[in-house]
């Protein structure tokens, strides 16, 4: 299936903006830093996240972007459908083919209610993970890490950001 940099880049900036907003300004230049990407690309994600009601923005000293919702309210297929797409004909590309093969010719009714199936299972699986649920999750990687029990490397945030 075919998914962008957009989806794990949203669920980053969303979980940043968690994390962040309520001790500090977020902006789509801070979030960038974070995600490694263009803050025109954040200001976009941004965008696409406020027209779906989870994220608002405001101007000003004390501006920036803050969640809509609380963390509990906002899923994965939240976040998935307001930056991706759901038609089952985008995210399964299927090859032009020649009409006078049997195959060719029954391919797309063939594999149609398997490709809807397959959607349907993502989104429901993706429906039962909160931001929140996201949000625990990489406060117990982080514990974890400080207590030494992962050797690989990883940039742990001050201890004040969780």
């Amino acid at each position: 299936m075919r998914v962008s940099k957009k989806f794990p880049t949203a669920v980053h900036s969303l979980l940043y903006v968690a994390v962040l907003s309520p001790k500090r300004r977020v902006t789509s230049t801070l979030v960038a830093e974070s995600t490694g990407s263009n803050a025109v690309t954040i200001r976009n994600i941004f965008l696409d996240l406020s027209k779906n009601g989870l994220l608002t923005a405001s101007a000003g000293k004390n501006g920036g972007v803050h969640l809509a919702k609380e963390p509990k309210d906002i899923t994965l297929w939240d976040i998935y459908q307001a930056v991706e797409t759901n038609d089952v004909e985008e995210i399964f590309k299927l090859h032009e083919t020649d009409s006078t093969c049997p195959v060719g010719k029954n391919i797309y009714q063939l594999l149609y209610p398997h490709m809807l199936a397959a959607v349907a299972a993502m989104r429901d699986s993706m429906e039962q993970v909160t931001l929140q649920a996201l949000l625990d999750e990489l406060k117990d990687l982080l514990k974890q890490f400080r207590a030494g029990e992962h050797t690989d490397s990883l940039t742990i945030p001050p201890t004040n950001m969780l």
